[in-house]
């Protein structure tokens, strides 16, 4: 049997969510294998091919996609399990964020993804029955391609600031996005607005999409100390660490701040052995 033929029964066999049947079609298909026979598939083969890609958090999931999708058959559930990383990002300054975000015609989507935490498909997703007083449920999203409306990655209710659910509440109904539109067309709407001569010229070019303000958004909470339970609660995950280890980011001048500062015996020690040479004309 092909392996287009066998991995379409598998995730139509399986309960997954619309987004992960897209993921794992096409990482199959990363993987060069879709028109393969499955008797030709193994794990040297799978591991040769994923060592290529240079991303760390491409060749985890294509491990795990591949281990997913042939568990049936009994190959590849030797291959390695690797930990995520957390994407640095070279974030702009708020000023500068909302600069940007104020000239997107997909300006509201953007400001629930940095002062709401939202994932772009569950920003689209966003109406005012979700919300309940300035408490939104985060309970759908839309796919990449726009094609469907369906479970977000996770569930939750999140606070959101007063003016932002005040917003959320004034939405027409001609202001929903609709089957079909892409959730891409926002991330393509931050594209295009990082080439403005202006955008350049304050921050020398730097790139912005939408995903990238939903760190921010952790960064910034984590930043003016708050409770770092309140910080997962709000972005919807199930352990702090995922929380602290991949969507805040550390700058090097923060780890130099960090540092404790020379204890006083070290100092006094230091000036004791100081010695003083003195010259005799």
């Amino acid at each position: 049997m092909l392996v287009s033929e066998y991995v379409l029964q598998i995730i139509e066999k399986r309960p997954y969510k619309y987004s992960t049947k897209l993921t794992n079609v096409a990482d199959v298909k990363r993987l060069g294998i879709w028109d393969m026979d499955t008797s030709e598939i193994h794990s040297g083969m799978i591991h040769e091919r994923v060592d290529k890609i240079a991303n760390h958090n491409s060749r985890k999931r294509l491990y795990i996609t591949a281990r997913s999708m042939f568990k049936e058959l009994g190959i590849c559930q030797d291959l390695p399990y690797l930990e995520g990383e957390g994407k640095i990002y070279d974030i702009p300054s708020q000023e500068d964020l909302e600069w940007l975000i104020a000239r997107s015609k997909y300006r509201l989507q953007l400001l629930l993804c940095m002062y709401g935490g939202l994932r772009v498909g569950e920003a689209c997703a966003v109406t005012p029955e979700k919300l309940q007083n300035d408490y939104l449920d985060v309970n759908q999203a839309f796919s990449q391609d726009g094609l469907h409306l369906g479970s977000p990655k996770t569930y939750g209710k999140i606070l959101l600031p007063d003016w932002l659910a005040d917003e959320v509440r004034e939405m027409k109904p001609e202001e929903y996005w609709k089957i079909g539109k892409p959730t891409k067309d926002v991330t393509n709407s931050c594209f295009k607005l990082s080439k403005n001569k202006e955008w350049i010229e304050r921050t020398g070019g730097k790139k912005v999409n939408p995903h990238m303000l939903r760190h921010w958004y952790a960064t910034d909470m984590i930043r003016r100390g708050v409770n770092p339970e309140v910080v997962r609660r709000q972005m919807r995950h199930k352990n702090v660490a995922i929380t602290l280890k991949i969507y805040t980011q550390v700058r090097s001048e923060e780890v130099e701040a960090s540092l404790p500062n020379r204890p006083k015996a070290i100092e006094s020690k230091a000036k004791s052995n100081v010695v003083t040479l003195r010259i005799v004309n």
